[in-house]
């Protein structure tokens, strides 16, 4: 009989020991996920973001181009983005812009071949063939605050630079991706 009661005893203490841990891991895990600096979403159409040609950006690689020559000859994709100063009163609103779905022939997975984004016709980042490797997507522009109601216009631009050494194997290869805007917003 007393080995009996040591059970129940037991078992009723292991039962109020999990039952404790169990509260504490939810209370920690409830305090730690509640101080996100953005933590509502908002999906790029609740931004008004306008593609001048596609968001989908689709590149077969010419001749190698000199950086002088990369504003006029470079392929490109322009868009802007808009966060309406009404929709979005009283929040803070941050912007994110990269390439996703990116498919890229191996030969362009070196130095020489470039894409770099523009910010209102500013160099915000440059990453090369090298950089994406057989990454699937690419963030080129961090999550940074912006301005409501400001109009901020990008262009993509694509191309194989010049090294003055044959680079025959880079020309006629193939680049695609999609052009994606995320944004976050904060009371």
């Amino acid at each position: 009989m007393e080995f009996k009661r040591m059970i129940v005893i037991l078992s009723i203490a292991a039962t109020i020991i999990m039952v404790c841990l169990f509260g504490v891991s939810y209370a920690y895990y409830s305090v730690s996920n509640a101080s996100t600096e953005f933590n509502t979403s908002v999906s790029s159409e609740d931004l008004s973001v306008v593609y001048a040609q596609s968001e989908y950006i689709s590149i077969t690689t010419g001749m190698p181009i000199t950086e002088e020559e990369v504003p006029t000859k470079a392929g490109s994709s322009k868009f802007s983005a808009l966060a309406d100063a009404t929709t979005f009163a009283g929040y803070e609103v941050a912007l994110e812009v990269g390439v996703t779905n990116i498919r890229l022939d191996d030969a362009l997975k070196v130095a020489d071949f470039k894409i770099q984004l523009l910010e209102n016709g500013t160099v915000v980042n440059t990453i090369t063939g090298a950089d994406v490797g057989s990454k699937s997507s690419v963030t080129l522009k961090n999550l940074s605050k912006i301005t409501l109601g400001t109009t901020y216009n990008y262009e993509l631009r694509v191309w194989i630079n010049e090294t003055g050494v044959s680079q025959n194997d880079l020309m006629g290869k193939s680049f695609t991706g999609r052009i994606y805007v995320s944004s976050s917003m904060k009371k």
